[in-house]
């Protein structure tokens, strides 16, 4: 078998390098430039073997790497898997993963190959994809496969938290806002990780312009509606017509984003697509903060007033009004509840892992698409919309 790929939440290139030193120290190993691309050279009596490793990140690739993530989460997503706390484990991990390496070798995955396969994925803490549609831990045993069998009951999931915001410095004004945020949950009684790290301070981000944040909640509200209008039981028909009347209002044809777009044109929508566009009113409630329309966006608790925040958009004639009509909040605040929601996502996901409810009654739906929409509000990893992560 060839076909084999190694996912890793790392993405550290030099240390995959020293890695595959330290399991070939007899090979000949030679490495492009760019780092992206090493070939191991065997000689063994009479012939030689060559196996080459071919890597992308989030980092030498974002915008690839991304789809190819999503494409992954998906896939996973739609097996009907027998066991489906440990299915969405791996969801989780798949969320997380920065480096991808893929084998290059002459002939079928041999048994001692292999091996030396599992060895770098234990030490890139990774997951490898294996034949037509099989994930494996790092020890090769079988994680999830196209028919959702799997020979592991649990799976205990990691990240690598340090590529948080890339190669932003952790400037003190970040190291400071970590502080606050901690003693907030130290008040409401949230138990928080204090390794998670300090983010980005406010000499170091670029926020999104006003325009651009007005822009992305007409086109998440729209959306929204959309999906709350399919799931109420209305049809089809009648949701197409209401939703390009709100269109034309706002004049917001260009402001959806691909995914979005697509959601926005087809006829109807698929039950899972309407939840999960109906969430988006959770965005939209983040955006309205930041604008200056919602007054505090408070903890994770509550789904926010779908009437209200509508109403913020109902009560203006055009997108130009909803925008004369916004006060953009400062750096500092937006990044206060930037860090802040990165914590209270943290919660949730690991009380989701470790089947527990969240604590202090969090809602990990409302935590989610807070976390989302702050992180592009504070252009994390310099991502488009659906392309956002909510690293934990």
């Amino acid at each position: 078998m060839r076909n084999c790929a190694i996912y890793s939440s790392q993405f550290d290139l030099d240390q995959l390098f020293a890695v595959l030193q330290s399991i070939y120290p007899q090979g000949q190993i030679e490495r492009q430039d760019d780092k992206t691309h090493i070939q191991v050279t065997q000689k063994k009596w009479f012939n030689k073997t060559t196996k080459g490793f071919n890597m992308m990140t989030s980092q030498t690739h974002p915008e690839e790497f991304g789809k190819m993530i999503q494409g992954m989460l998906g896939f996973v997503s739609q097996i009907e898997g027998r066991n489906p706390s440990l299915q969405e484990k791996v969801l989780i991990k798949c969320s997380t993963l920065n480096m991808v390496i893929g084998i290059e070798t002459e002939e079928d995955i041999s048994e001692e190959f292999f091996q030396e396969l599992l060895r770098l994925a234990d030490s890139l803490d990774a997951v490898i994809f294996w034949g037509g549609g099989s994930l494996l831990n790092a020890q090769g045993q079988l994680l999830l496969d196209v028919n959702g069998e799997s020979e592991v009951e649990d799976y205990a999931v990691t990240a690598h938290t340090s590529f948080l915001d890339g190669t932003r410095t952790q400037s003190e004004s970040a190291f400071q806002r970590k502080d606050r945020s901690e003693q907030k949950l130290t008040e409401q009684g949230v138990p928080f990780n204090v390794h998670l790290p300090a983010r980005a301070g406010d000499e170091d981000t670029t926020m999104r312009k006003e325009d651009e944040i007005a822009r992305r909640a007409v086109a998440l509200c729209i959306a929204a509606l959309k999906g709350e209008c399919l799931g109420a039981g209305e049809s089809a028909e009648d949701t197409a017509a209401l939703v390009q009347e709100v269109i034309e209002k706002y004049e917001a044809s260009a402001f959806f984003s691909p995914r979005e777009k697509r959601f926005i044109e087809q006829h109807g929508a698929d039950q899972q697509e309407v939840i999960s566009f109906s969430w988006g009113y959770e965005a939209y409630h983040v955006m309205l903060w930041a604008l200056g329309y919602v007054k505090e966006l408070g903890s994770p608790t509550e789904l926010c007033n779908v009437g209200q925040a509508v109403g913020y958009l109902q009560q203006k004639d055009s997108f130009a009004d909803f925008l004369s009509g916004a006060s953009l909040r400062s750096t500092s605040e937006i990044l206060d509840e930037a860090d802040l929601i990165y914590r209270y996502n943290w919660v949730c996901v690991d009380s989701r892992v470790n089947d527990r409810m969240p604590p202090a009654g969090l809602n990990g739906g409302v935590a989610y698409e807070r976390h989302r929409a702050l992180n592009w509000l504070i252009c994390y990893l310099d991502q488009d919309w659906d392309d956002v992560r909510t690293d934990t």
